[in-house]
């Protein structure tokens, strides 16, 4: 965390990289997809990588940039946490139930 928190500027320039990649718009959202579904279109076409970005996607990817700064900062919840408080949340978050359930439909805690 130590390392990450230092290397803070190179990690938001390469993940601001892949944000704003033109190839990302090539995929379907789950939404699009069903919407496109529903109208009987094939979901296989693609846009053309050089139609402009949707203003949703910038939206979600500065709110995306903007919350990993803040936990590269340490913040969670406008708390700052010290590396050591950081990592015990981390774990703790990563071990929790709800958070394990969400993650694996079929996690079954009681076998």
């Amino acid at each position: 965390m130590e390392v990450m928190r230092a290397s803070r500027e190179l990690l938001v320039t390469v993940v601001e990289v892949l944000l704003h990649d033109p190839l990302s718009s090539w995929t379907l959202s789950p939404e699009r997809a069903a919407a496109l579904q529903a109208e009987g279109d094939a979901p296989t076409r693609r846009p053309s990588p050089d139609l402009p970005h949707n203003q949703g996607d910038n939206r979600l990817a500065r709110r995306m940039l903007l919350r990993l700064e803040q936990k590269l900062q340490g913040l969670e919840e406008g708390a700052p946490l010290s590396v050591a408080g950081q990592v015990n949340l981390l774990i703790q978050q990563a071990r929790d139930p709800h958070n394990l359930s969400r993650l694996f439909p079929g996690w079954q805690p009681y076998v």
